[in-house]
């Protein structure tokens, strides 16, 4: 998914130095829509087509990279069997150009994404935080990648998300990247924006979570 090529295309250049759970009834959850999409999020970025459930955004990469699509199905396909039932993206950028990327290039625009999952309850979304977090290509080795190219990497209750949490900064080949990514009550949320000032991306990370109930 562009989580994993568009984050990975990054790493490889940090690595070769710089070239609980609600209660009541289901009717009653917070969806992953909610906590995902807020147009107060990111000041001056419009919000791109291929933004809708995971499904949707599913359907927009598949027109696009087909052989991409095919791994990806299986990455939603583990996260339901995981308990995930409910999921959505939301992609913004400043320039529509940066819409629907879903290869291995890096924007050169402005650019936000976020990925919710809703998982049955907060023990699964738990018990499958370490193994999404290596999906997100922000395993152990990774963030040491991002430290060594000069990265800014914080875990744990550091980063004022909770235990399950990491939080990361880069600025690399003239570009800057911010990923984190998290785990609160039943869900998962990954958030990821390059060149978006550090301070809007902090802002937009607390608002995201804030609205997890």
């Amino acid at each position: 998914m562009n989580r994993v090529t568009v984050l990975a295309s990054v790493l490889l250049l940090a690595a070769c130095g710089g070239s609980s759970g609600g209660s009541g009834g289901a009717q009653q959850e917070t969806s992953a829509e909610t906590v995902a999409s807020s147009s107060s999020d990111f000041s001056g970025l419009q919000k791109c087509p291929e933004s809708g459930t995971w499904e949707n955004y599913l359907k927009a990469e598949q027109a696009k990279d087909p052989t991409q699509y095919d791994t990806d199905k299986k990455d939603l396909d583990n996260l339901k069997a995981a308990g995930a039932n409910d999921t959505y993206v939301a992609v913004y950028a400043a320039a529509t150009s940066d819409c629907g990327n879903f290869g291995s290039d890096t924007p050169t625009g402005k650019v936000a994404q976020i990925y919710t999952i809703r998982f049955k309850d907060s023990s699964a979304a738990s018990a499958n935080f370490k193994v999404n977090q290596k999906d997100f290509h922000l395993s152990d080795s990774d963030l040491q990648n991002i430290k060594t190219a000069g990265g800014t990497v914080k875990q744990g209750t550091t980063t004022g998300l909770g235990d399950n949490s990491v939080l990361v900064e880069l600025s690399i080949a003239g570009a800057s990247f911010y990923a984190a990514f998290w785990q609160n009550k039943n869900f998962e949320v990954a958030m990821v924006t390059f060149n978006v000032s550090a301070s809007d991306s902090e802002s937009a990370t607390t608002k995201i979570n804030g609205r997890i109930k």
